[in-house]
């Protein structure tokens, strides 16, 4: 019979280059802020409540500094009243989940680097699989000016190594709950290394300090190789847990943001999104052709009532993705919020199987892979569609 592997990944908290708009990568510099140290006990107080059913069987770690500290304030909240020893996760570390490494750019500046390497940058940002930095900078012989002396490819490498973990991770620990705590960019590559995505994707998905995701693998056999195992996606980048109703906007806090829903809601489904979703701005809501009068409809009435229009429209079209964009772009241009320059929030109802296919082709994976992301009633999932950037999946199961 399969065996069933919880995987949940945790970003470390905030830290003091995320405070001053700094890049990180794989240097060790940058530490945790007070808000981040605060935020690991309110996430290893939540994951300390998720264990009485599903315990944590061990924990995962990237060598760094940031990520050493939200560990050790993560287990402690964890183990808080613990009286046995035997009973506190036993904690591994794997040079596999350090972050990407950003050679030159490690400790510059966002706006530093966006000014100061425009070509570099937007090949990071628009085609991140053949985004290259130099490995050193060496003076030449006589010379005192750097010049470029060997390149390699970031992303690359980054995705190389969450394989790597993976082929290793898996077999070792079938059938147990890890708990994997490292950085942004390596739980990105984690993901879609999991769930088959380019890495030409890189970007396409949201990974907050502190934020919670979650996938399961069944393998037929304990020594299953990553291809053969059955991967779900049941959550991203949950931020609940650390008192964020919807995650913060990491591009900029301009475009569209649709916050998706099933159309076969329930009662107490949708008791509790009309609960965490009461003081969220909506703008506009869209719903799907023949919601039923007791279900999503019903619901959808409960939480708009002062919300200005409904637009219904069809979701079965093989370009859902563009067609949605696109009819959400044009009644924004036909009305006067034409003349707001920031950001529209619509509460989304639509199928399941719809949404499920929108979010895998944000991702950036193959449309018959759909199936693989679970949707939970009562729950919510978020894609942002920023200017100027290609749209991100800010949560899953929020």
């Amino acid at each position: 019979m399969p065996k069933t592997t919880r995987v949940i990944l945790v970003r470390h908290g905030r830290s003091s280059f995320n405070d001053q708009g700094r890049y990180q990568g794989s240097s060790n510099e940058s530490v945790l802020t007070q808000t981040g140290i605060e935020t690991a006990r309110l996430l290893g107080q939540y994951l300390k409540e998720r264990s009485v059913d599903t315990p944590i069987d061990l924990i995962y770690t990237s060598p760094l500094r940031r990520v050493q500290q939200t560990a050790h304030e993560i287990s402690q909240a964890m183990t808080s009243g613990y009286t046995v020893q035997s009973q506190l996760p036993t904690i591994i570390t794997s040079h596999d989940l350090k972050e990407i490494s950003l050679s030159i750019w490690e400790g510059l500046t966002y706006s530093y680097v966006k000014q100061q390497f425009a070509s570099q940058y937007h090949c990071w940002q628009q085609h991140p699989h053949e985004f290259k930095l130099p490995v050193s900078l060496q003076p030449p012989e006589g010379g005192s000016i750097a010049v470029e002396t060997k390149t390699y490819f970031p992303v690359q490498d980054l995705y190389r190594n969450a394989r790597q973990f993976w082929t290793e991770m898996l077999p070792r620990h079938a059938g147990k709950t890890i708990l994997i705590v490292s950085h942004s960019g390596t739980i990105h590559a984690l993901l879609s290394t999991a769930l088959g995505i380019s890495p030409a994707y890189h970007h396409s998905l949201q990974q907050s300090n502190c934020g919670v995701s979650e996938l399961t693998f069944s393998a037929p056999f304990p020594e299953a190789a990553l291809s053969e195992q059955s991967v779900q996606l049941h959550q991203l980048n949950q931020t609940a847990a650390i008192g964020e109703t919807l995650p913060k906007l990491k591009v900029n806090k301009q475009g569209m943001r649709l916050l998706l829903v099933n159309d076969d809601v329930t009662t107490s489904g949708g008791d509790r999104l009309t609960d965490r979703l009461r003081a969220t701005p909506i703008d506009f809501c869209l719903s799907a052709d023949g919601l039923s009068a007791d279900g999503g409809q019903a619901w959808l009435g409960r939480l708009t009532e002062h919300s200005p229009r409904i637009f219904s429209l069809g979701t079965q079209k093989a370009d859902f993705l563009q067609t949605w964009q696109e009819n959400l772009k044009r009644s924004y241009q036909s009305s006067s919020c034409r003349a707001i320059d920031g950001l529209m929030t619509a509460l989304v109802l639509a199928p399941r199987t719809s949404i499920q296919q929108l979010i895998m082709q944000t991702l950036g994976g193959r449309l018959e892979d759909s199936d693989r992301i679970i949707l939970q009633q009562g729950y919510f999932s978020v894609i942002h569609f920023p200017h100027d950037h290609r749209p991100v999946v800010q949560a899953i199961n929020t």
